[in-house]
């Protein structure tokens, strides 16, 4: 029982320490992408090429933001079915 209980704590120190900052770090990634092409839709409104450049990064920023997202929900119902292995 002690093996289990030592792997548990290990899993929960890596999620802990290395990939729930790695996703903040994904997800603000994600949202500044989105603001730049804000932006660049903006300050080049009268630029149609430049214009559509800023549309492209807003919808890939989206895009990249709902699937970053759709993976922490799917990580989070992983979480709640299999008994909370996972702590954030």
């Amino acid at each position: 029982m002690g093996q289990s209980s030592d792997a548990d704590a290990i899993l929960q120190k890596v999620v802990g320490e290395v990939l729930s900052p790695m996703y903040s770090l994904a997800v603000g990634i994600s949202i500044l992408y989105f603001l730049y092409g804000v932006l660049m839709f903006i300050v080049n409104a009268n630029e149609p090429e430049k214009r559509n450049a800023g549309k492209s990064h807003l919808l890939y920023g989206t895009i990249g933001l709902f699937i970053i997202l759709s993976v922490g929900g799917i990580l989070m119902m992983f979480n709640t079915i299999f008994g909370g292995v996972f702590v954030y």
